[in-house]
């Protein structure tokens, strides 16, 4: 009779540190995954920096191709404080300059140029991103390769330096190509940013491209007009990007792309039509014409 007992304990003993040992091995697949999401999380909120009432958000750079000279950084910031304040420079190592450039009227047409300092209102904000301002690397100590990240010393006119982290983000080869800065080498003052809103020409195994890069910032693209015009024939690309989710729909030419933050769109397209033609955006706040499209006659 006692072997009996002994019997069923023993197997109850057994079945007993089976479900323990299940119940621990989940527990540490349980704080493996709590421990990847609390890293994760890490990164995401290392990526957003105080500097008095300065809110420094997303730092980040294009991955660009080793034989480019120049780059640039982009980031938002937002002045929470009641008193105006100005991004006076940046200074990082991975560059032999660091200029901040922004848009600047000559001969009748927005070009970008260096400035002194860009202004930061109170409770506004600033967005630096392609085809606005943005902060130039000028003379590459190395190559901004996709996944790399380097600092960023950032100086305030009324608070405290910022020392923050930049992000150099993904893109194939191609796109890095035609996106590069290219800067004439005189003095630093008449060192020019090829982004306006007549587009940079450039070359492809298919024949020229007529290129542009738009930014859409709180509902308006970042242009200093409402207008883009190309000629007919023309190979043209809008290059789309947005820090919120958004829907575009060219007219006449019946394009649509969805873009989001982490995923900029490309609208390519030969300009068979002549007119002027809508780009419109759909979004939760409805939708509407955001610039327009010209294609002139040859």
């Amino acid at each position: 009779m006692s072997a009996k007992v002994s019997h069923v304990l023993a197997a109850r003993h057994f079945k007993l540190a089976t479900v323990v040992s299940c119940l621990i091995v989940k527990l540490l697949r349980y704080l493996a995954g709590l421990l990847v999401f609390l890293l994760a999380t890490t990164v995401v909120f290392a990526q957003h920096y105080e500097a008095g009432q300065i809110h420094i958000l997303s730092p980040w750079a294009r991955a660009l191709p080793p034989t480019s000279p120049n780059g640039a950084a982009y980031l938002i910031l937002i002045n929470h404080g009641a008193r105006p304040d100005k991004l006076l420079g940046a200074s990082a190592d991975v560059a032999e300059h660091v200029e901040v450039h922004s848009h600047i009227l000559e001969d009748g047409m927005m070009k970008m140029r260096r400035v002194e300092s860009v202004d930061l209102p109170p409770h506004k904000e600033v967005l630096f991103a392609p085809g606005g301002h943005h902060i130039m690397l000028i003379g590459l100590k190395q190559p901004l390769a996709a996944g790399d990240r380097f600092p960023l010393l950032l100086e305030f006119d009324q608070t405290d330096q910022a020392l923050v982290e930049v992000v150099v983000q993904s893109t194939d080869a191609e796109s890095a190509r035609k996106t590069d800065h290219r800067h004439d080498h005189g003095s630093s003052t008449n060192q020019q940013d090829q982004h306006n809103q007549d587009g940079s020409s450039t070359v492809s195994h298919s024949g020229q491209i007529k290129r542009f890069e738009l930014h859409i910032h709180q509902g308006k693209v970042m242009i200093d007009k409402k207008t883009i015009r190309v000629t007919q024939g023309d190979r043209v690309e809008l290059h789309w990007f947005s820090a919120k989710p958004i829907e575009l729909h060219l007219h006449g030419y019946d394009i649509h792309i969805e873009i989001t933050s982490s995923s900029p769109a490309v609208m390519h397209f030969k300009a068979h039509a002549s007119g002027r033609f809508p780009i419109e955006s759909h979004g939760g706040s409805g939708h509407g014409s955001l610039i327009y499209l010209e294609v002139h006659p040859k």
